[in-house]
């Protein structure tokens, strides 16, 4: 499973709050995991509404939570190599190979 993990109080006492695949589920029972939840399926959503694949919203998410109080990194290297350093081809090669409809 490719995942994007956001936690709060990385540094001192991490508690996962939030976890993404890249196909867009959302897994997690707290506020954060929720608003994700919403924004994902708001067509009208300013930022994640621009996004047309699941390794776009986990470049995105990755990026824009990691900021001291919360800490977003991947699951594993090969989660951070699938979405940072395959080129378009690899990377449409590797979905269809894995299966999985990263198709927002």
């Amino acid at each position: 499973m490719v995942e994007v993990i956001i936690y709060r109080n990385p540094l001192e006492n991490p508690e996962e709050v939030a976890r993404v695949s890249i196909e867009a589920t959302v897994v997690g029972e707290t506020p954060t995991a929720e608003s994700l939840r919403g924004r994902i399926q708001d067509e009208r959503d300013p930022i994640i509404s621009e996004y047309t694949d699941g390794r776009e919203l986990l470049r995105y998410l990755a990026a824009s939570y990691s900021n001291g109080y919360v800490m977003a990194g991947y699951d594993s290297e090969e989660s951070r190599r699938v979405v940072e350093e395959l080129n378009d081809a690899e990377y449409f090669n590797w979905a269809e190979e894995s299966g999985l409809d990263t198709s927002l």
